[in-house]
C-alpha cells in the first residue's frame, strides 16, 4: 500500500496536468484612476502544458458595498506554451453584461468606474469540450482568480460659492458647484447638499461629522441650491461649513472638499441714518449708492412728454424677489413721486440690504439698493 501512495505522488508530480488544470493566471498593473471594464483584462496567463490551448475569459467585476456590478467575456484566444501577457490591447470583450445601469452610464460618460473598493475575478474554459485533445480541464480554472483595486475618480466636484474661508453679507445666499466632468451632460447626474453650523472649538471637519444640518437636501438637478425659503435665515456673526456629494442615479461618484465662510456681523449704527427722508431720483446711476429706508421707500422720475408705467421689482441679497403689492410706477409727463410703504408689507427685515430694479421708459435699467430701518428702532 505503501508502494503504491509513493508512486501516486510520483506521477502527480510528473504528470500534475493530468488531473488539474495547466493553466495559472496572475494579475499584472491595473490602473486605478482610469479604470474600465477591459482594464480587468490585465493578467499573465502561465500554459504549463505541452502544446497550445484556445481558450475564452470569463469574469466579474464586484463593488464591495452593491455586489456584482459587470459580468464580461473575451472572445477565443490561442494560450501558447509558457506565458502569455494578457492586456486590454491584446484581447477582445464579446460581451459585457451590466447588473448596475448606473455603472454602465458612468463608463459610457467618464471613461471610468465611480470611486470605491471592487473586486475583479477571472476564470478561463476551452472554447472546445475536449480542449482539442488535451482533456476538459487543460484549459478550464473552475475557481475564480481575484485581486482587490481601490479606485479614486480623477474629475473632482469643486465648490464655487460661497467662497472658502471668507465673509458674506447674504442670510439667504444661493450655494454653487462645479459639476465633475464629463459626466455633467448625464441626465441622471444629481447632487446631495449638506451645510451645518460650526460652534467654536470646531473644526469644518468636526461639524460636517458632528452637528444636526441646517441643510440636508437630496436630489439636487442642478449644481445650485437656493437657501429653502422655508428655512431659517443664517445669523450674522456665525460661520457654516458645506459639502456637496454627486450621484448618477443612486450611485454616488464623487464628493467636494469641505469649505467654510462666515456671516458678516450686523455693525447697523442707527446714529447714521437720517430722520428726515428724502426722494430718490431713480435713473441708471443710481446702483452704485446705498440708501436707508425708514419705513417708507421715496422715489421720484421726471419725464418729457411720456407716460406708462414701470415695473418694480425687489430683491433681497441672496438674489430671492420679496412680494410687495406697490410694484407699479405711473408716470406721465412731468414729476412723478412714489412712496412704497414698507412697513406695511410686513415682509422686510430691519437691518437687511435689498435691491430695488426696472426699465425706465427709454429702455434704461436702474438699480437702487436700500437698508430697510425698522420706525420703530429708532424711537
Amino acid at each position: 500500500m505503501k508502494i503504491k501512495l509513493i508512486i501516486l505522488i510520483t506521477l502527480i508530480a510528473i504528470f500534475p496536468l493530468s488531473l488539474f488544470s495547466q493553466l495559472s493566471i496572475q494579475f499584472t498593473s491595473i490602473n486605478n484612476y482610469l479604470f474600465n471594464t477591459k482594464e480587468a483584462l490585465n493578467f499573465i496567463v502561465i500554459n504549463n502544458g505541452v502544446k497550445s490551448v484556445q481558450v475564452q475569459f470569463s469574469g466579474k467585476i464586484v463593488k464591495s458595498d452593491i455586489g456584482n456590478v459587470t459580468l464580461f467575456k473575451t472572445e477565443p484566444l490561442i494560450l501558447n506554451v509558457g506565458a502569455n501577457i494578457i492586456t486590454p490591447t491584446s484581447i477582445s470583450l464579446n460581451e459585457i453584461n451590466y447588473l448596475d445601469n448606473d455603472i454602465r452610464e458612468i463608463e459610457q460618460k467618464t471613461g471610468t468606474y465611480p470611486s470605491g473598493n471592487y473586486t475583479i475575478c477571472i476564470w478561463s474554459a476551452c472554447t472546445s469540450p475536449d480542449c482539442d485533445g488535451s482533456g476538459p480541464s487543460a484549459g478550464s480554472i473552475e475557481q475564480p482568480i481575484c485581486t482587490n483595486i481601490s479606485i479614486e475618480n480623477p474629475t473632482p466636484l469643486l465648490l464655487s460659492y460661497p467662497c472658502n474661508e471668507t465673509e458674506i453679507e447674504e442670510t439667504k445666499p444661493v450655494y454653487t458647484w462645479i459639476p465633475p466632468a464629463p459626466v455633467a451632460s448625464s441626465a441622471s447626474l444629481n447632487y446631495k447638499m449638506t451645510l451645518v453650523e460650526i460652534y467654536d472649538g470646531q473644526t469644518k471637519s468636526d461639524a460636517l461629522a458632528i452637528n444636526r444640518p441646517l441643510i440636508e437636501w437630496t436630489g439636487i438637478s442642478n449644481p445650485m441650491l437656493m437657501h429653502p425659503s422655508d428655512l431659517p435665515a443664517l445669523e450674522g456673526g456665525k460661520s457654516y461649513a458645506w459639502q456637496v456629494q454627486a450621484f448618477v442615479g443612486q450611485t454616488y461618484f464623487a464628493t467636494s472638499e469641505q469649505w467654510k465662510f462666515k456671516l458678516k456681523k450686523d455693525t447697523l449704527n442707527l446714529k447714521n441714518v437720517p430722520r428726515a427722508q428724502s426722494y430718490i431720483e431713480i435713473s441708471g446711476q443710481t446702483g452704485a449708492s446705498i440708501f436707508y429706508a425708514v419705513g417708507k421707500l421715496y422715489l421720484k422720475n421726471v419725464v418729457r412728454l411720456q407716460s406708462g408705467i414701470i415695473k418694480l421689482n425687489i430683491m433681497d441679497n441672496s438674489g430671492l424677489a420679496v412680494d410687495f403689492s406697490t410694484n407699479e410706477f405711473h408716470i406721465k409727463p412731468g414729476d412723478n413721486r412714489l412712496i412704497i410703504d414698507l412697513e406695511s408689507e410686513l415682509k422686510f427685515i430691519h437691518g437687511k440690504t435689498y435691491t430695488l430694479t426696472g426699465k425706465l421708459l427709454d429702455g434704461t435699467v436702474f438699480k437702487i439698493r436700500f437698508i430697510y430701518i425698522d420706525p420703530e428702532k429708532l424711537n
